[in-house]
């Protein structure tokens, strides 16, 4: 992936820093990091998590899904200051202390390094920071680092609402909430997500409502998975 183009024009990779997982607020203090030459190419791992437990006796796992694991991507990319390349010579040192400060260094506000959009033309990813390694692989006489190589693998994240969602909703194994809008019923999102008719009163149970029949507009509905609702039951 040598080069992005935008409207005509060429793009680089960017990352900018932002303050919480909504990616509402952008930390100004920390700021972004764009690269000087775009990657040759993106990485992306997809896991499926199963569970590995055997039986006594046993020498296989029925290897059960348990969940879609968040997607991980890892970016390789150079910071050159010899001016061999391109007339604009960098301060490796300095270069790797902004990028670092983007997707690295503790903010104070939140107490947590910070949350870190990616944007390469059309890909926008919403990230968290795993791994850093910046390889420095050429010095001047007196030791300063002339170029460097920067790998960094990112994890994505969504909110939680948005990640509800995305493990879908009509999973009768999950638990789920839902905003009972002014055309809806308790029943007919209890079937909606279990399939069955049997479960809508567990649920008003579980959700302390006086009536399954008078839910307010906007109220917030859990359903909890089939094993747990029928639990309590």
């Amino acid at each position: 992936m040598a080069s992005s183009l935008e409207n005509g024009q060429l793009t680089k990779l960017k990352f900018t820093a932002y303050k919480a997982i909504d990616f509402s607020e952008k930390n100004t203090e920390a700021g972004e990091y764009e690269v000087m030459f775009n990657p040759a190419a993106i990485a992306v791992k997809l896991q499926v998590d199963r569970e590995e437990s055997q039986g006594n006796g046993s020498t296989t796992s029925e290897m059960r899904f348990k969940k879609i694991k968040p997607q991980d991507f890892q970016f390789e990319f150079i910071i050159d200051g010899t001016g061999a390349v391109t007339a604009d010579k960098k301060n490796v040192p300095e270069e790797v202390e902004k990028f670092l400060k983007v997707v690295y260094t503790y903010n104070g506000t939140t107490h947590a390094p910070n949350y870190i959009m990616v944007r390469y033309g059309a890909v926008l990813l919403k990230t968290v920071m795993k791994t850093v390694d910046v390889n420095y692989t050429l010095f001047k006489a007196d030791g300063t680092p002339l170029r460097a190589k920067v790998t960094i693998a990112l994890t994505s994240c969504v909110d939680q609402e948005l990640s509800e969602m995305v493990n879908s909703k009509s999973s009768p194994d999950l638990t789920h909430k839902r905003t009972i809008k002014q055309t809806e019923r308790l029943v007919s999102v209890s079937y909606s997500i279990y399939d069955s008719n049997s479960y809508y009163l567990d649920v008003a149970r579980v959700n302390g409502l006086n009536s399954f029949r008078r839910v307010a507009t906007g109220t917030d509905v859990f359903f909890p998975p089939l094993e747990k609702t029928t639990k309590n039951a």
